[in-house]
C-alpha cells in the first residue's frame, strides 16, 4: 500500500464512520487543519499523524511483508502483529532496575 492508497483508505473510514475533521482532531489530539491537510492527497502528513488519525478513527497498522495475501508463497507460520501507540507505551510493565557492579544470578 502506497502513501495515497492509505490516505484514500483513511477518508473511507471517515466517511463510514460519519465523523468530521473536528471530531477527528479532538480524538486524535491533532488541530483540525492538520486532519484536512494529512485527509488530502497533496498532504504530506508525518507518520506520527497519519498514526494518530488511524487510532482516531478505530484502526490499528498492521506490518505484512510486500505482497502478502496476493497469493505469493509466504512462510504458512507467519501471522501479521498489530502494531499500536500511545496508550500501549504507557501501559507496558517498567523494566526491571539496573543495578550497577552487580550481575544477576540465573
Amino acid at each position: 500500500m502506497d502513501k495515497q492508497e492509505l490516505i484514500t483508505a483513511l477518508t473511507a473510514r471517515r466517511g463510514a464512520s460519519g465523523l468530521t475533521n473536528a471530531e477527528i482532531a479532538l480524538r486524535s489530539g491533532l488541530t483540525e487543519r492538520s486532519v484536512r491537510n494529512a485527509l488530502s492527497l497533496k498532504g504530506n502528513p508525518q507518520l506520527s499523524s497519519l498514526l494518530a488519525l488511524v487510532d482516531a478513527l478505530g484502526l490499528e497498522l498492521q506490518l505484512a511483508p510486500k505482497g502478502f495475501g496476493e497469493g505469493t508463497a509466504v512462510d504458512p507460520g507467519y501471522r501479521p502483529v498489530a502494531t499500536r501507540v500511545g496508550r500501549a507505551l504507557a501501559e507496558a510493565p517498567a523494566a526491571p532496575p539496573y543495578v550497577r557492579g552487580r550481575r544477576s544470578q540465573p
